[in-house]
Parts: structure tokens; C-alpha cells; sequence
């Protein structure tokens, strides 16, 4: 039987867990963990030109208390879990960087708000 893939992040001040991911062309970025987020990928609209990230479509997402914000949609690759992948990612207006639960299937997410760590293991 082959070893999980696991990736580990930490828990911040303010109680969030967070995690690095690695974009395509190497460059790392901080994403929280937000498990109300149905996507993949959420950063600020600012990326798309400093990653010069096509802007490919809008998306309606329902936001906390029940508005809509209308956002911009792109693809960009990621290396996650051991695998390269193309992923949605989702630019909006805010100052957000999210994971949402859409990455997440098919892993285990465990956060210790004890010792301050996240993995994310893929069984």
C-alpha cells in the first residue's frame, strides 16, 4: 500500500488555518482554509496581472449574509498534493485568498488548534 500525500500548514493568531500553495511558475501563496467556500481557488482580482492570469468568464457567488458579488473566473495550475493540476480560480474585488471545498475533495483535513498546525492528506 503506497504512502499518503499530506500537506501542512499552520494556524495563525486570528484562529485561521492556513496553507501554502504553489502556483504555476513557482510562486508560493497563502490561502486560507474556508470550508463555507464551494470553489477551488479565491484570490484578489490585483493577481491576475501580477500572475498575468487570462481573465476567462464571471461567476455570480453568494456571500456571507446572502448577496451576490459578481467575480472574474481564470485557471491557473497549481501543484497540489504531489500533482500538478489546472484549477478554477475565482478573482474578485475583496482582499480574500481561499481554498474552498471543491480542492478539498477526496482529503482529510485535520486542524489542531492545539499545537497550531493543519494537514491536509490525501489517503
Amino acid at each position: 500500500m503506497a504512502d499518503a500525500v499530506s500537506k501542512h500548514g499552520w494556524v495563525d493568531d486570528l484562529d485561521d488555518a492556513l496553507i501554502s500553495v504553489e502556483l504555476g511558475g513557482g510562486r508560493a501563496i497563502e490561502f486560507v482554509i474556508d470550508t463555507g467556500f464551494d470553489g477551488e481557488l479565491l484570490l484578489p482580482l490585483d493577481f491576475a496581472e501580477i500572475l498575468k492570469l487570462p481573465l476567462l468568464g464571471e461567476r455570480n457567488l453568494l456571500v456571507v449574509g446572502g448577496g451576490t458579488i459578481t467575480a472574474f473566473t481564470s485557471i491557473v495550475k497549481i501543484d497540489w498534493l504531489g500533482v500538478q493540476r489546472i484549477t478554477e480560480l475565482i478573482l474578485s474585488e475583496g482582499t480574500d485568498q481561499l481554498i474552498g471545498t471543491r480542492l478539498l475533495r477526496g482529503t482529510l483535513l485535520g486542524i489542531d488548534y492545539i499545537n497550531h498546525l493543519v494537514e491536509i492528506e490525501k489517503p
